[in-house]
């Protein structure tokens, strides 16, 4: 899953760390290294401060200089990111200690402490025909479950449908769809996207409890195929208050080298048309691509915020279960073309929901 491109930079921030990416990048160019030829048998277990060193020279083998977060090439920022839970490694090890492939939980684009997303999963090319991969993945699935991990989520890609296959193996069911959501330059070093390139977002939730969602009325059909399969113990009505008078509260995290903004209606107001029209404005001028909005379904507003985010051109992404801790609802407005033609997909219900998307969208091009 290559949403770790879009993980949350602030990992590490606020404590010291040894050293800055430059120099960890020095360091793995100039410290002779044989990649190792797939011949060693491997151990595979979770996180151990010994493997941080491996990681850092796995990422550097198989992205080069070119991986967005530090995190992964600094050893010591690693063990500080599993010491504390930000991060959760699995590793495949050979008896020389080269780390051989890796995976993990860990927290990014979700307010919600206890979900995490899936991925950060990469293997050395020599090491790619043989299990370790999968071995490590079910060690990390393990966590799942315990220590604060309820559930976890993960955004495949859609330039092939490997990841798609993988998530389905680990029973995750496919949520919501983001099309155009990653640059083609992502995918230079294996040549595999001719342009932007979807993710379809899945979800697994291992510890529920049950709660309230409040329904947007236009979205009620697609709610009820999106919801199904997930297991979910909730309280179903559909939203009808109004936007307060106040303030709107739009927390922003901006993606420059993706062109996406990812955006939280903390507090949504009567005067939320208006921050949105700004918002775009901005984003617009600096070539951003895509601007998601997250809506809490906690809220007994969210149906007057979607709503608004219609009439401003806004369409139906999917749902997010307990993405605030309460539910959330994803929707998205394209700068520029969404190239639905050019999705590739595994599943039957992964195509409902290329559907399902599409006809929003069109809904909201026909609107503006």
């Amino acid at each position: 899953m290559d949403s770790q491109y879009l993980l949350d930079a602030t990992l590490g921030r606020g404590k010291e760390v040894i050293m800055d990416r430059n120099e960890a990048l020095r360091q793995l160019r100039e410290t002779p290294w044989k990649s190792p030829d797939g011949s060693e048998e491997c151990t595979v277990s979770c996180f151990e401060p010994a493997d941080a060193a491996g990681i850092s020279r796995l990422f550097y083998a198989v992205y080069g200089e070119g991986y967005p977060v530090d995190t992964y090439y600094i050893p010591e920022r690693l063990i500080e990111e599993n010491t504390r839970g930000a991060v959760r490694s699995a590793v495949a090890r050979t008896a020389s200690g080269d780390v051989v492939a890796h995976v993990a939980f860990y927290r990014s684009s979700s307010p919600n402490p206890k979900l995490y997303e899936y991925g950060l999963g990469l293997t050395l090319p020599s090491y790619r025909s043989s299990l370790v991969f999968s071995r490590a993945c079910q060690a990390v699935m393990k966590l799942l479950g315990t220590d604060a991990i309820d559930g976890i989520f993960g955004e495949s890609v859609c330039n092939h449908v490997i990841t798609q296959k993988l998530s389905l193996q680990s029973k995750m069911v496919e949520t919501a769809l983001e099309p155009a959501l990653m640059p083609a330059d992502a995918y230079t070093t294996e040549h595999s996207a001719q342009g932007r390139v979807a993710c379809v977002m899945f979800f697994r939730v291992a510890r529920d409890q049950r709660r309230l969602v409040f329904l947007p009325r236009p979205y009620l059909a697609e709610l009820e195929f999106m919801m199904s399969g997930l297991g979910l113990d909730r309280e179903l009505c559909v939203s009808e208050e109004a936007l307060p008078a106040v303030a709107s509260v739009i927390d922003v995290a901006r993606f420059a080298s993706a062109g996406v903004a990812r955006c939280t209606l903390t507090a949504p107001g009567d005067d939320l048309a208006i921050r949105l029209a700004e918002l775009e404005r901005e984003l617009a001028q600096n070539d951003y691509a895509l601007i998601q909005v997250f809506v809490d379904l906690g809220s007994a507003n969210c149906g007057a915020v979607v709503d608004e985010l219609r009439r401003q051109g806004y369409s139906l992404g999917g749902f997010l279960p307990t993405w605030f801790g309460d539910d959330g609802l994803l929707l998205q407005k394209h700068l520029v073309s969404p190239d639905f033609e050019n999705i590739k997909l595994y599943s039957d219900r992964a195509r409902a929901l290329l559907e399902i998307v599409r006809r929003d969208w069109l809904r909201a091009q026909s609107n503006g």
